[in-house]
């Protein structure tokens, strides 16, 4: 699991995809059960915004290291979500 974090950390994979895109915000976040289970996610304004990521050229440059250090790992499936409302703070 560190490894991962430290990947992420390092490359600035979260800034990344905030600085190239249209992201609203991002995280990474790590299971408090000791699992090791990790889990990304990020806010965009629409899915047009997350499509504009998945094809961007930069989003899968550390893709082979990051499939390295998971290789063995079980690996979830991507899910896209639609936020049917919310509140937050100002």
């Amino acid at each position: 699991m560190e490894p991962i974090l430290d990947l992420y950390r390092a490359e600035r994979i979260l800034q990344e995809s905030l600085d190239l895109t249209r992201a609203v915000a991002s995280e990474i976040s790590v299971a408090t059960d000791g699992s090791g289970e990790i889990l990304v996610s990020a806010l965009w304004p629409d899915e047009a915004a997350y499509r504009e990521w998945i094809d961007h050229p930069n989003r899968g440059r550390k893709a082979p290291e990051l499939a390295a250090l998971l290789d063995g790992a079980e690996v979830g499936v991507a899910r896209l979500y639609r936020i049917d409302h919310g509140v937050s703070k100002s």
